[in-house]
């Protein structure tokens, strides 16, 4: 038995260094495991034994059982359960309006090459403005509610994504397109009208609940922004109407673009926007820097001010777990939704 054992374990190891050999879900379980422990092992290594003897001083570094023990209080007074309630709703209100137009704007993007060259300069500067720019930004434009870390999630997300969608559109293969063409492809306005005409108002109504939903949170300058802008709800509606309407219907009605750019890219779409949202949760910290009563963002900077530095740690920890389990969850649509597709599956 222990030779056999012996056997397996070293084969086991070998297939580490085999490349692309795909672990099955028992083996990739254990090695994630196996990552963490080593990590918390590590954790307590450094934060063992008393104070004075530690490796690493408790305020740069609070042991393990320490962290455990001030769970209750970060639970209880510091209602850790309502701020990661008001975290995922700022990121996933920042990140669907990105999602909204950085999606259309890419697929057009990459199936018209000179409107890619119309936007390409925005992009680049989106992509690369330091992410902590923002924040005065949006203040200055947004004030200091709830508006301003919506939108400071978007405009950090929005640039990334309508640069994958398009790299993902323009992956496709021309010969594809050849294809269609000779198939007998052709332009279905009527059509593309409807859709169109429905995804306004979609559109419609997520401005006009956005407005709405806003105007309902504390914050000085959006209370005043908010009720300014009652008056003209219907303008607001009839804006995203028409936003969304421009920019599905040429998708929807030109049937190289629906019938083949965007099915064949949406697969590298959706990882992206996996990957993507990861990326905009982990800026949270910096979305409820300023003026935000309830967040795990600002959980972490009372406790940098104020302690205990251990509520530091579990934010975080916290913060990790939510991303994957959302990670999770979005891979598991993606592999209902495209099961011809491996990308992604990590």
């Amino acid at each position: 038995m222990n030779g056999s054992f012996k056997t397996a374990l070293i084969n086991y190891i070998r297939r580490w260094a085999v490349i692309r050999d795909r672990p099955n879900i028992m083996e990739s379980l254990a090695a994630s495991l196996l990552c963490i422990g080593l990590v918390l092992l590590a954790w307590f290594v450094v934060t063992a034994g008393p104070v004075e003897k530690r490796l690493v001083d408790p305020i740069t570094l609070p042991s393990l059982s320490e962290a455990v023990s001030s769970f209750p209080r970060l639970w209880y007074e510091r209602a850790v359960a309502r701020s990661a309630i008001w975290s995922l709703g700022r990121v996933f209100g920042g990140f669907l309006l990105a999602i909204a137009i950085g999606v259309p704007l890419g697929v057009l993007s990459g199936a018209f090459l000179r409107l890619n060259a119309f936007l390409k300069p925005v992009s680049i500067f989106g992509r690369n403005i330091p992410i902590a720019a923002l924040i005065p930004l949006t203040l200055m434009w947004f004030g200091l509610g709830e508006t301003q870390k919506v939108m400071f999630i978007f405009f950090a997300s929005v640039a990334f994504i309508f640069f994958d969608s398009t790299a993902a559109v323009q992956g496709v293969p021309d010969s594809h397109l050849d294809a269609a063409y000779t198939l007998g492809a052709h332009n279905s306005w009527r059509k593309g009208a409807l859709l169109a005409a429905l995804a306004g108002l979609a559109y419609c109504i997520i401005f006009i609940s956005a407005n709405w939903f806003l105007s309902q949170q504390p914050g000085p300058n959006d209370a005043a922004l908010w009720s300014a802008w009652r008056w003209r709800f219907f303008s607001l509606g009839f804006f995203g109407f028409a936003l969304g309407f421009i920019l599905w219907f040429p998708i929807l009605s030109i049937q190289p673009i629906s019938k083949i750019l965007f099915p064949l890219a949406l697969p590298d779409i959706v990882n992206s926007l996996r990957l993507l949202f990861g990326l905009a949760f982990g800026y949270i910290m910096l979305a409820e820097v300023i003026n935000a009563e309830y967040g795990l963002g600002a959980i972490i900077n009372l406790s940098q001010r104020q302690g205990p530095r251990e509520h530091i740690y579990l934010s975080l920890i916290l913060i990790a777990l939510l991303a994957f389990a959302i990670d999770r969850g979005i891979l598991s649509l993606q592999r209902r939704l495209f099961p011809y597709r491996s990308a992604g599956e990590h």
